[in-house]
């Protein structure tokens, strides 16, 4: 049986599921949920110095694409850290304090973070990805961006933050910076134990086209952008974490974004994470799919003869190449005839003409014209497309 435990960068986890800070991490009751449905660990839901604004939970969500969320109450301090005491009292889950102290008080972050360690916290996550939450300067280089946006502020909190606390420490950065890599060398810098990448962007929702435009958030037709993640995101995740390994590579990684299945957890980890953290999808479908998760992952390393998650760790760093250094074999699209239904999607395909039907509308492929850029693999829905070397 495969061993689905890790080590990253000092946290012990049972296997590689963290359920993110979210609404699913704010109460007992979800933590225990999570726990008997086989998570690892849990993200606690963002704890602030200093609530800035109310905020309600006012979401938009689209299953092609996430969710967006204008806002959610954030946990006090003194509620965090009763939340804490209680998950370690009563379960056995690796508990992050997800937190951000006062803005333009820099010895709030490591005076709230020393309270949360003392509180019974595993590891400290830094929150410095919020993308709905603008920080008020905490020194002269920033400006009311976003305090992920500044590599010099987060080395600066990282480091008040180790001189307060003993346990791990996580930073949760913003990918919507542009700047994630130098960012996360600041932080390791400064003695972050752990990168968590989480490719969350400041969004739209929805909008009612037939009413002016109007914003589709429940009870508010007008409401601010948004931290938007789900399916769409994982991608970029994964592009952060190869960048990050390379820039980092003794840092332990975490990833998140768009995961909805054990299939997704593997690829993030082969792209150089060591856990994962997951919460659109358990928000759609409840925590039992993080069952499933633990029971595919174990399935199909065993299958794969992959003895731990180490093993398949970074595996598709390998393949990640410059731009000018690909190489490119010969290859052409061949429709399986037995499989093909027919649909005609692939002959549709706009910039393509090597694909036709025969008279049966069965699709065909003149290999002297096909350029072999796959396109059509994606299109068909019953996957009876593959390339073929020439």
């Amino acid at each position: 049986m495969a061993d689905l435990s890790v080590n990253c960068n000092g946290l012990q986890l049972k296997n590689p599921i963290v359920v993110a800070s979210s609404p699913l991490t704010a109460k007992f009751s979800l933590l225990r949920e999570a726990e008997e449905q086989g998570a690892a660990g849990v993200a606690i839901k963002h704890t602030m110095m200093t609530q800035r604004f109310e905020a309600r939970p006012r979401w938009h969500y689209d299953s092609k694409i996430g969710v967006t969320v204008s806002g959610d109450p954030r946990l006090k301090p003194e509620d965090a850290c009763e939340l804490i005491r209680k998950a370690r009292e009563y379960t056995d889950l690796c508990i992050l304090a997800n937190m951000s102290g006062t803005p333009g008080n820099l010895e709030s972050w490591g005076e709230l973070a020393r309270n949360l360690q003392q509180a019974g916290a595993h590891g400290i996550e830094l929150n410095f990805n919020c993308p709905n939450l603008l920080s008020a300067e905490i020194k002269t280089a920033v400006q009311g961006a976003n305090l992920g946006a500044d590599p010099e502020a987060c080395e600066i909190v990282v480091s008040q933050v180790k001189k307060a606390v003993t346990i791990p420490v996580i930073v949760k950065l913003s990918t919507e910076s542009g700047v994630a890599v130098t960012v996360a060398k600041a932080c390791r810098q400064a003695g972050a134990h752990i990168i968590n990448i989480h490719a969350g962007y400041r969004s739209a929702p929805g909008i009612d086209i037939y009413h002016g435009g109007r914003f589709l958030y429940p009870g508010s037709e007008k409401g601010s952008f948004g931290g938007c993640t789900g399916p769409w995101s994982r991608r970029f995740t994964h592009r952060f974490l190869s960048d990050i390994h390379a820039a980092v590579p003794d840092a332990g990684l975490m990833g998140g974004s768009g995961i909805q299945s054990w299939e997704h957890i593997a690829e993030t980890i082969m792209f150089g994470a060591q856990s994962v953290q997951i919460c659109t999808s358990i928000l759609e479908r409840g925590f039992g799919l993080i069952k499933d998760c633990v029971h595919g992952l174990e399935q199909f390393m065993d299958q794969q003869n992959y003895s731990s998650i180490e093993d398949m760790r970074g595996l598709a760093l390998q393949y990640v190449v410059k731009p000018g250094e690909m190489v490119y074999k010969n290859v052409t699209a061949s429709v399986s005839a037995d499989e093909c239904s027919g649909c005609g999607r692939c002959v549709r395909i706009g910039h393509c003409r090597a694909i036709s039907a025969d008279e049966k509308g069965k699709s065909l492929v003149n290999p002297e014209l096909c350029v072999g850029c796959g396109f059509c693999i994606g299109v068909c829905p019953k996957k009876c497309i593959r390339m073929i070397e020439q």
